[in-house]
């Protein structure tokens, strides 16, 4: 029973960790199109390019911390080792 339990718990924490990192890849790939508007676009359209380039970096470095938490977090529990 316990070894069930532990892997049942490994395999939440994979599902959490999973689930982070496809969120922060779209936040990145976002990011990549949002930087590559910024540089390519029109320069009247730069102003509103490069606001839409923070703003998607900014999701992008909070999906990056929270994957890094639920990995530091899985990696200390028993069981995910």
């Amino acid at each position: 029973m316990t070894e069930q339990r532990g892997g049942a718990v490994a395999h939440a924490a994979s599902r959490l960790i999973d689930d982070a990192y496809m969120t922060w890849f779209a936040a990145e790939s976002r990011c990549e199109q949002r930087l590559r508007a910024w540089l390519d676009g029109p320069a009247d359209d730069r102003t509103v390019a490069y606001d839409s380039y923070r703003a998607a970096l900014d999701r992008e470095e909070v999906a990056a911390h929270e994957l890094q938490r639920r990995f530091e977090s899985a990696s200390r529990s028993p069981g995910c080792s």
